[in-house]
């Protein structure tokens, strides 16, 4: 009983996560064929706008776009907003596959199948070296974004006499790591009873 029902969760799990793959490689799709399309059209768009965001700050600007920007570092901030883009959407592509490999025995009904663990682990490695990239591209997109703006005819010159940003890391995801590392070390304990089990048998 409690077999069919790992079968069939493991299933419905496996299905829902296949379709997410759709959606990531759909994802790495779009933004390939907007890396072009930037490349020609997107200082132009940008040029036109007449508001501004900054975090949570909206800005109505009286004159257009173009006079607050660095033009010629906008299609590199666009570009690389989207190369970080298609990165995190393979990340998560590649996670949903190894995902989907550890799932792939348990719709057989056998969640402790040799090398599952050795999979978690892998899992384990991906989620550590996805946030790192993550971060790391959030500091780069930012630093290229600040760098598209003239900040000295945003604010008044007269009260701010510098302009600095600081980029705070967040490391949850280590802790992620770590909870998938340690479940694949409770994993790798449950194949070895598996196979005392089996060899029993």
């Amino acid at each position: 009983m409690e077999n069919k029902k790992l079968i069939k969760s493991a299933t419905v799990i496996d299905r829902i996560l296949k379709i997410l793959q759709g959606f990531a490689i759909a994802g790495m799709a779009v933004a390939a064929i907007f890396i072009p399309l930037s490349l020609i059209f997107g200082d132009k768009i940008i040029a036109k706008a007449d508001k501004l965001t900054i975090d949570v700050l909206d800005l109505e600007l009286s004159g257009e776009m173009s006079s607050y920007l660095n033009m010629a570092n906008v299609k590199s901030s666009i570009v690389v907003m989207l190369i970080g883009m298609i990165l995190m959407a393979g990340a998560v592509w590649f996670c949903l596959r190894v995902l989907r490999e550890i799932l792939a025995p348990m719709k057989e009904g056998q969640p402790f199948a040799s090398g599952i663990a050795d999979k978690i682990r892998k899992l384990g490695w991906t989620v550590l070296v996805t946030g790192a990239i993550s971060e790391i591209g959030g500091m780069l997109n930012a630093v290229f974004e600040l760098r598209m703006y003239q900040l000295e005819k945003i604010v008044n010159p007269a009260l701010v006499s510098e302009i600095s940003y600081d980029y705070s890391f967040n490391i949850g995801f280590v802790f992620v790591a770590l909870i998938i590392f340690f479940l694949s070390y409770v994993f790798r304990y449950g194949e070895a009873l598996q196979k005392e089990s089996d060899e029993t048998l």
